[in-house]
């Protein structure tokens, strides 16, 4: 009997616990963007006071609750707001007049010299060849939407340079690191946006340089490939040396910084694109996008941004992503210029040399080299603890016996599709006592790594036969030397392993159609040497 009330009382505690977990989740308030379509004229005090208003009927007439849950409003390009809310407020307010879509707060991800000459752009800044002339750029506002800048950067001094164009009515705002002065006639305008993240709860440990400096080196990066001045000299420890420049070197720079360490929130997205739209920039580069695959265009940021920049008469720039697979591609809107990943004819390779006298060729940064020959193992012979000889086989971190490793190089593997750092790995390698490593990427062997050791990265039909040497020989040895520049190489241009490949898996019958294709175009995106 009493066994049996315990059961009814312990039903009863889980029952109760559920229902205010479920209760919980469906009270919490979140960020959601509310999307009203464009605007029409209206004045932007009376835009916010009519958001205002809106929350204040989904917070019980309260004025007071109604602001502290608001979070941008966005009024010069398209018309809309941002806000904390519960799914129910949500819900509520998608019925209101006007409002076109109601979404999340969603996080994105960011998409991560010699190049120009392999396209035909040759020379410095000052290129005249038919069709293409630098000298019309100096008046083109180019508007970079990422990480920020690092104005110091040679890429993005304004010697000789004309005055900022009389149509831009942007700003240069200060925050930590970076203050008015540290913008100039090439980069003309920096903004920062972390209200939505901060909304979000994300750790402030993560919010490096509270302003437009890059902490991260993306947006620089980026920015410098497309409108980086001529910078003579340019090399990566002495490889691919040589004069670097963008495309468009004498373009101007417009900074709207989105992105933080863990990525960047849509609800600061719309603000930069709200923001740009006024300020007056020609051309937006975005690389960074959501997950594949793409939620439809009523409820992504980029695609509302983007349609109203279009609008606008905003040229739109989106990378197509990183996932690599058929039917990864994103950004797919069709007012949207997306751009796949392609290579150059310049590689970085390392020789691998086997004790049996074989070489091969893998891809590397690594400028350290082996000054003689060692035993070679399968990673997988290393396993330690409770790792399996499977797990170990990935050099993940601690896998690794140090008794096995030691003074040895590994074969590593990297799995097709997988987050982790394959410099990590030559970390892991190093820790453990290893002296070199072979990793075999099974599915992306283009990417050349700094690697902290002697190391090189082959295709899975390379590794195939290193493992068998190394299974079929005894006392089995390698050796593996530094990287150098190798140019010539073929096929080029080719599309990068990791670019994401189409087709647009969201609106298909676009293809039948108008016989547009997503991506778009492609464009040299593989070990750039840039700012």
């Amino acid at each position: 009997m009493a066994s049996a009330r315990s059961r009814r009382s312990f039903t009863a505690h889980l029952f109760l616990w559920v229902f205010l977990a479920q209760s919980h989740i469906c009270f919490s308030a979140k960020v959601y963007v509310v999307y009203m379509g464009s605007t029409n004229g209206e004045d932007p005090d009376d835009i916010l006071s009519l958001h205002h208003q809106m929350l204040t009927v989904v917070h019980g007439g309260s004025i007071e609750k109604a602001q502290a849950s608001h979070v941008y409003s966005y009024k010069h390009g398209f018309k809309g707001f941002a806000a904390k809310l519960t799914d129910r407020q949500a819900s509520k307010i998608a019925k209101l007049s006007g409002v076109v879509s109601v979404f999340p707060n969603l996080k994105r991800r960011l998409h991560t010299t010699h190049s120009w000459d392999f396209i035909g752009l040759v020379g410095d800044e000052i290129t005249e060849i038919p069709g293409y002339s630098t000298r019309n750029q100096v008046n083109v506002i180019v508007g970079f939407i990422d990480t920020g800048i690092w104005p110091e950067s040679p890429s993005f001094s304004d010697a000789n340079m004309p005055p900022v164009p009389d149509q831009w009515k942007g700003q240069c705002q200060s925050g930590e690191a970076f203050n008015a002065s540290s913008c100039n006639r090439k980069v003309i305008g920096a903004r920062y946006y972390m209200s939505g993240y901060e909304a979000e709860g994300v750790s402030e440990n993560t919010l490096l340089f509270r302003s437009p400096r890059d902490s991260s080196g993306h947006g620089s990066h980026t920015a410098s490939t497309a409108v980086g001045r001529y910078v003579k000299n340019m090399n990566y420890s002495g490889l691919a040396a040589g004069g670097a420049r963008g495309g468009a070197p004498v373009a101007r720079v417009a900074v709207y910084k989105t992105c933080w360490d863990s990525g960047c929130y849509d609800v600061d997205l719309l603000a930069a694109f709200d923001d740009a739209i006024r300020d007056g920039v020609h051309i937006l580069s975005l690389s960074l996008g959501p997950d594949a695959p793409q939620g439809d265009y009523f409820n992504d940021a980029i695609s509302v941004g983007s349609f109203h920049a279009a609008s606008h008469g905003i040229l739109v720039v989106a990378s197509v992503g990183n996932e690599g697979s058929q039917g990864s591609a994103t950004n797919v809107a069709p007012w949207v210029i997306t751009v796949a990943a392609s290579s150059t004819d310049r590689e970085f390779t390392s020789d691998i040399v086997l004790g049996d006298g074989t070489n091969f060729t893998g891809e590397s940064l690594s400028l350290t080299e082996m000054n003689a020959s060692a035993r070679i193992i399968s990673a997988s012979e290393a396993y330690a603890g409770y790792f399996t000889p499977y797990q170990s086989s990935y050099c993940l971190e601690s896998s690794l016996n140090i008794t096995r490793v030691r003074g040895k190089v590994l074969v590593c593997r990297h799995a097709e599709g997988s987050s982790e750092s394959k410099l990590a790995k030559s970390e892991v390698v190093k820790e453990a006592g290893g002296v070199g490593m072979i990793l075999i990427d099974e599915a992306d062997k283009d990417v050349a790594v700094p690697f902290v050791i002697p190391a090189a990265i082959v295709g899975r039909i390379t590794g195939d036969k290193i493992i068998s040497y190394v299974n079929q020989t005894r006392d089995a040895t390698s050796r593996i030397f530094n990287a150098r520049t190798v140019l010539g190489s073929h096929p080029a241009p080719r599309v990068a392993a990791f670019s994401s490949k189409g087709p647009n898996a969201l609106t298909p019958e676009i293809l039948k159609v108008q016989f547009q294709l997503k991506p778009d175009i492609t464009a040299p995106g593989l070990n750039i040497l840039a700012a």
